[in-house]
């Protein structure tokens, strides 16, 4: 591509965003530079909604290059007037103007963008919102923000990634968040529509182009009729509202207590409970066990107790401090279950060593390998016969049509067996 970057230029290219009402739309200033135009340059259905401007017009083919090199060379000797849709600098051709020319000849008038409009006729606030674009692009990002459990998530659509096709996403990737579908179309025309739809029901529909789609996270209680006995979705559990994603994952949940051998009755240790949702399984796949459920962040305990509440478990009591001081006045476990350790990991683990019953079994998953190489040390030396595995999990995801893997941060599971 031909840059116009150290080019001199003796005219300015005055970028104006519009809305689908055309010149009434605009503001003062932009209404008039386009009234003063020699040549405009932009789309054929842009330049059809302004037919009061009578200007040269250089029309947007499928070749983009010679497009931009027409505007660079009438920039020689006058200004081009070039239209865009909404705000240029909101995912429109803003970027691309402003890698091709200096900011030295660049002048924008931005308009409302669809995605503003959107929220607006939701009147959801969106300062906080997530924006990103599957518009002729990979929904990479848009799979990042459903993983994290962002809401709301303003999707900018095109014809092959469709509002059914980001359904089809949600389904497959489970989310942390339960979201509901608003799919605002042909927004700020007379054919404007804004459905609310489910993620099941969008999976087979067909929706107006163009649209804007928001995916707002709802809250919606557990199903308990149908709720597994083993390996509860990530999504039945109440998460961290700007930590959604941080969750010990089903398929490591399952593998944790699969390798924890659980007694058919006993005393439970889970340090670092997070949301309590590996206290909740063992509640409620051992009835008779005693759970303690170890938490120092108030937002955790708080979340801990509300997923007991949440799932009628009675069987786990709530610790609220730091281990391992809080550990002290704790009964002997059978089983204990430890998220990372932190700083004070060997400390923790000490205690696990002196207080463990003879036989009994510790399961501890670690981000890193750091953590994982100090547990299996320490209790190596104290003659523990220890395991460990490292679990990289994907899941599969919808692109289009399509299917793909997307990979979950690996995780450490270690297992380790007091002798006795």
């Amino acid at each position: 591509m031909n840059s116009g970057k150290n080019a001199q230029f003796s005219g300015k290219l005055h970028v104006i965003g519009i809305g689908l009402d055309g010149l009434p739309g605009l503001s003062d200033v932009a209404r008039e530079r386009l009234r003063q135009a020699e040549i405009v340059a932009g789309s054929r259905s842009q330049l059809d909604s302004i037919p009061e401007i009578q200007a040269e017009t250089l029309i947007m083919g499928k070749d983009l290059e010679a497009w931009l090199q027409q505007i660079q060379t009438e920039l020689q000797h006058r200004d081009v007037v070039v239209l865009a849709s909404g705000d240029p600098l909101f995912f429109g051709i803003g970027r691309l103007l402003t890698e091709r020319f200096s900011r030295e000849i660049l002048v924008f008038y931005p308009h409302v963008s669809s995605v503003q409009i959107a929220f607006h006729r939701l009147q959801i606030p969106w300062q906080s919102a997530t924006v990103v674009s599957v518009h002729g692009r990979e929904a990479d990002e848009l799979e990042m923000a459903l993983k994290q459990g962002k809401t709301p998530i303003g999707v900018l659509t095109d014809g092959i990634r469709t509002p059914s096709s980001i359904a089809r996403t949600i389904q497959t990737l489970h989310p942390p968040l339960n979201y509901r579908l608003w799919v605002c179309s042909h927004l700020d025309s007379e054919a404007e529509q804004v459905e609310a739809v489910t993620v099941e029901a969008a999976i087979d529909r067909s929706f107006p182009m163009p649209n804007v789609t928001v995916l707002e996270g709802i809250s919606e209680p557990p199903k308990f009729a149908t709720m597994p006995l083993l390996g509860i979705p990530d999504e039945a559990f109440a998460t961290f509202d700007d930590r959604p994603g941080l969750i010990t994952k089903q398929e490591i949940r399952v593998l944790t207590l699969a390798m924890l051998q659980l007694p058919s009755r006993g005393i439970v240790w889970d340090i670092g409970a997070g949301t309590g949702s590996i206290s909740v399984e063992i509640g409620r796949l051992v009835p008779d066990s005693q759970v303690f459920a170890v938490e120092q962040k108030a937002a955790g305990v708080a979340l801990v107790r509300r997923n007991c509440d949440r799932f009628g478990v009675k069987n786990i009591t709530v610790i609220s401090g730091v281990a391992p001081q809080v550990l002290v006045d704790l009964p002997d476990p059978d089983r204990i279950v430890l998220g990372g350790g932190g700083t004070k990991l060997a400390e923790i683990l000490a205690v696990c060593v002196e207080r463990l019953k003879l036989g009994g079994v510790l399961v501890a998953n670690f981000a890193t390998l750091e953590a994982s190489a100090t547990a299996n040390q320490i209790l190596r030396d104290a003659g523990w016969q220890v395991q460990m595995m490292q679990v990289n999990i994907s899941r599969s995801a919808g692109i289009a049509s399509a299917t793909r893997f997307v990979p979950l941060n690996p995780v450490t599971v270690l297992q380790a067996v007091k002798p006795g």
